[in-house]
């Protein structure tokens, strides 16, 4: 087996076209065929379903994929380590962060890493699937770096390096009839709209988790995908928010009010996969992130 077969077997993977494969590899279309055909007989089994109008993985492709990522990180992470030494950082750094931060530069973060290290190839990506979906990415080997907002200190097979705790709390209308109170229980919000992130982002998971554990059942009025525009559905009157402080409130007519008891904190974190130490070109940008956090408290 042989690492660019590999290489063209992730590509199709990925793209799902032998077409785009081959451009992404700088490749003729008939040599990522040719190779994916002999990679098939050596493994015994076909790893793609193929049709004039749609490529697909087989259950052999879906179980070769992790792998093969695998195989061609511990590669680059081989060539890295030798390379690094020789002439500076090299490889790949693929990082996937969160809609709407902004407690860290990463226009700022991007430029300081490409200009320390140009001989590494950086792409940053934005999250679909709010930290759930960073997390799978990580584990699937599909991001080497990930902003995430965890719950708890310590994640099961990732490294984390925590960038600032931040505590939810209430966000009413400044209007509203709670925004002279200090404090108001999850009871006292039975019959309030709320406004909130999809399942599986963080902020949705650790709210719904709160509501719960006070046996209130919350009515969703409005499903955002990037935080930073909940102030202004809040201001609108459209519901109310469980959110930590946000520098977004700036300009908006709305009031924090403490929720009693205390909603759950929770943690931004830049992850890695856990285990060995990092890659040099992983550890060289987390080390990085620490000079260009703006703010620890405001997300």
């Amino acid at each position: 087996m042989e690492e660019r077969q590999l290489q063209y077997f992730v590509a199709v993977a990925e793209e799902l076209s032998f077409t785009r494969a081959a451009q992404r590899t700088h490749a003729v279309q008939s040599t990522v065929s040719a190779s994916i055909r002999a990679l098939e007989r050596h493994l015994g089994a076909p790893l793609f379903e193929r049709s004039t109008s749609k490529v697909a993985l087989t259950e052999a492709g879906r179980a070769l994929l992790p792998e093969a990522r695998r195989a061609l990180d511990a590669l680059d992470q081989a060539r890295a380590a030798v390379a690094g030494l020789r002439e500076g950082l090299t490889g790949s750094l693929r990082v996937g962060t969160l809609s709407g931060l902004t407690a860290v530069d990463l226009p700022g973060l991007v430029s300081d890493f490409r200009s320390r290290h140009p001989g590494v190839r950086l792409s940053l990506s934005m999250a679909a699937g709010g930290t759930d979906g960073l997390l799978a990415a990580l584990r699937a080997r599909e991001l080497d770096v990930a902003f995430v907002a965890v719950q708890v200190a310590s994640v099961p097979d990732l490294h984390l390096e925590a960038i600032a705790e931040f505590q939810p709390r209430l966000l009413v209308p400044a209007g509203h009839p709670l925004a002279g109170q200090t404090a108001v229980s999850p009871a006292a919000l039975a019959d309030e709209p709320f406004v909130d992130l999809p399942p599986g982002f963080c902020n949705r998971i650790r709210t719904d988790h709160d509501f719960r554990r006070a046996g209130v059942t919350r009515t969703i009025a409005v499903e955002v995908s990037d935080i930073t525009t909940i102030p202004g559905y809040v201001e609108s009157g459209i519901g109310l928010a469980l959110v930590p402080p946000l520098a977004a409130e700036d300009g908006h007519r709305v009031a924090p009010v403490a929720l009693d008891p205390p909603a759950a904190s929770w943690t931004l974190a830049a992850a890695s996969l856990g285990g060995p130490a990092p890659r040099p070109a992983v550890r060289a940008f987390l080390d990085l992130v620490d000079a260009h956090v703006v703010r620890r408290d405001r997300y």
